[in-house]
Order: C-alpha cells, then structure tokens, then sequence
C-alpha cells in the first residue's frame, strides 16, 4: 500500500465557512468534530456494540473519530463501556474479525460501491493512455475555471505508469484543475468493481457520482491513516490536491 500524504494545495481554494453542520464528540479522544469525520457506533439489543455507518440505527449513538487506531483503542480501553454506562462488547466478525477491521471493510465496500455507480453513469475512464488523454484535456487555460477529478491507481500498478501519469497530474493540477490522488486498491479488486477483470488508472470528474465516490475514498484513506483528515467547515470535503503515491 502506497502512503499517501496531504500535498502542499497549488491553485487557490476557497476558504471554509462557518456551518451549523452536526458536531458530535469522539468517546476516545475529547474531540468535538464535524459528524463527517467520526463513525457512529450502536449498542444492540444483544450488548453488541456495531459500526452504523448509514447513521440510521435506533439508539444513542456512540461516535469515534474515524480512524483505525481509534476504534481499536476504544475497544482495548472499555471505552464503549463507559459511554454506553453498561456492559456491552464490540462485534466480531465470523472469522474472528475484530471491530476496526470490520469498519474498514465496511468503508473499502463503500467505496467500490460508488466506483460501480460511476462506471454506470459513464463517468469512469480506464486505461492509462485513455486517462492520460483526459488528464492533458483538463489542463486549464489562463482565465478559466478548473475542473475537478480523481486519478485512481491501483497499489500493484508498475512504477513507470504511475509515476507518469503522476507527473503529468501534478503538472495539470498546477494549471488550475483539481485533482485528487488515491491509490487504496489493487487493480483486480476495481476492476471487480465494475465488472471487469481488472484495471490499473482510471479517472472519474467530480461531478454527482465523482464527488460521492471522492468523499468515500478519502473517508477510507484518512481511516487508514494514509491521508490527514480535511475539516469541512461548511465548504468542500475534498482537498484540490491530496496524495503523494510514492
């Protein structure tokens, strides 16, 4: 896995506004932080402590700051015991799964769900001279307004074609575009995803499929501790330019 870190932002962005968006506070940390950037756990009828990721589930929910090592400490620390005020106990998995493994999971399935829901809207390009070609279409001319895009790569990807089109996105983002890069699968598992055997770089624009699947996959990463996590403020979850693959 490549770890990625937040990149020094090359076109301006806009500054964040105040919101009166949820605030919830993480049962480790202290933390009071935007909802988006905690997971909400649940206590069942059974004392069995699950990730709710939908938010949906009934009860007083249980809210961690979305990072693999803070819910294995909540577990390790009776954090959830406490907060909850009686004894319950964090759910396992089938095989023996324990509960932040279990979320990240969730989130990884998340993410290739909305990379299916971009591939049937037509918004997935695939192929490295295919997003090669669309990447040099988003360089943005003197005056105009960038788009915005994910390149996708996957962990398994040789060295020449990712840091080519590295490069060459980097050079794009410089102009004006915004341009998130991710590389969290590999390449069996997204072309899985969309029905194909495998794919290698693909390019989705930020659009109403793009940006939800963009929102998933920078939930994961800063989950996985491989990018630092945005504070939303009202304004865009997504930074312009996120991720060294290197």
């Amino acid at each position: 896995m490549y770890e990625m870190s937040v990149a020094e932002n090359r076109a301006e962005r806009p500054r964040s506004r105040r919101s009166n968006a949820p605030m919830r506070r993480c049962i480790v940390s202290g933390d009071t932080l935007p909802r988006e950037r905690l997971i909400r756990f649940a206590v069942g009828p059974d004392n069995i402590v699950v990730p709710d990721l939908s938010e949906r589930l009934p009860g007083r929910g249980l809210w961690l700051t979305g990072r693999h090592d803070i819910v294995a400490q909540a577990c390790a620390s009776g954090s959830f015991r406490r907060a909850a005020r009686r004894s319950v106990t964090p759910l396992v998995g089938p095989n023996g799964e324990e509960l932040a493994d279990l979320v990240d999971a969730q989130l990884a399935q998340r993410c290739l769900d909305a990379l299916g829901m971009a591939r049937r809207a037509g918004k997935l390009v695939v192929g490295f001279d295919q997003v090669r070609a669309a990447l040099k279409n988003m360089a943005v001319p003197e005056g105009s307004k960038g788009k915005s895009a994910i390149l996708l790569t996957a962990e398994d990807a040789a060295d020449d074609g990712r840091n080519k089109l590295k490069a060459l996105a980097d050079r794009v983002a410089e102009s004006g575009a915004a341009l998130t890069q991710l590389a969290l699968f590999d390449a069996k598992t997204m072309g899985g995803a969309v029905g194909r055997e495998q794919f290698v770089h693909a390019l989705v624009e930020t659009d109403t499929a793009g940006a939800q699947l963009c929102a998933a996959m920078l939930r994961l990463a800063v989950y996985r501790g491989l990018a630092a996590p945005v504070n939303a403020g009202g304004s865009d979850v997504v930074p312009s330019n996120v991720v060294d693959m290197e």
